[in-house]
């Protein structure tokens, strides 16, 4: 099944898109993956946009945790699993990323995410 990953600028009137933690809520844990990061579906209490997040840390490492959270349609919800939440997100035009392993900064990137510590 193929998605419009592309969300053009005009479609993006609310503040999720630009400070996105100011505005999200757990909707669902969807568990870990095989790279034990944790999965999870927020969505946006002002406009109901739903955003996957990717949380990494390996305890073994100082400043190794870090999120990547990306704006998904609501038809990537009933075929997202933990399993795929990862290329789900490598697939979207683009994430934000963000945590400790970043500094405590956030920014938008696209492609590939590496874990390495």
């Amino acid at each position: 099944m193929e998605f419009d990953h592309h969300r053009p600028q005009e479609a993006e009137p609310c503040g999720c898109f630009s400070a996105p933690y100011h505005f999200l809520e757990y909707e669902n844990e969807l568990g870990m993956d095989d790279e034990f990061a944790e999965v999870s579906l927020l969505v946006c209490s002002v406009c109901g946009q739903k955003w996957l997040r990717y949380f990494y840390e390996n305890e073994a490492f100082t400043a190794s945790g870090r999120w990547y959270l990306g704006a998904i349609a609501g038809e990537q919800t009933s075929v997202l699993n933990v399993a795929n939440a990862k290329a789900t997100l490598e697939g979207l035009s683009w994430y934000y990323y963000g945590g400790s392993y970043f500094g405590g900064q956030f920014a938008r990137t696209s492609g590939t995410i590496v874990l390495n510590p």
